[in-house]
């Protein structure tokens, strides 16, 4: 497996595990990466947040959460690519 994919996987399964495990300090950042991306969609008019039970937060629909997932696959994809290029070329002025 190549040093890109690597990084990737183990990026987007530690942001995972952190949405799913993250301990209290942590908890308002993860939930941070998934409704500061929402609201800025939501701004834009599309339909990202389910109906509030109360005055509540909205929990994402399932477009929500499936932009949600685009934007941080491609985050964490960019950022996988430019450090196995940082090392790549590292490696070959070494």
């Amino acid at each position: 497996m190549s040093l890109r994919w690597s990084l990737f996987i183990a990026l987007v399964g530690l942001h995972i595990a952190g949405l799913i495990a993250a301990p209290d300090a942590l908890r308002p950042a993860f939930a941070g990466s998934v409704y500061i991306p929402l609201m800025a969609l939501d701004a834009a008019g599309m339909p990202v947040f389910s109906a509030s039970e109360s005055a509540g937060w909205s929990a994402p629909s399932w477009v929500g959460w499936i932009m949600v997932g685009i934007l941080w696959v491609a985050v964490w994809w960019v950022g996988a690519f430019a450090v196995s290029l940082a090392l790549q070329r590292f490696k070959q002025d070494a």
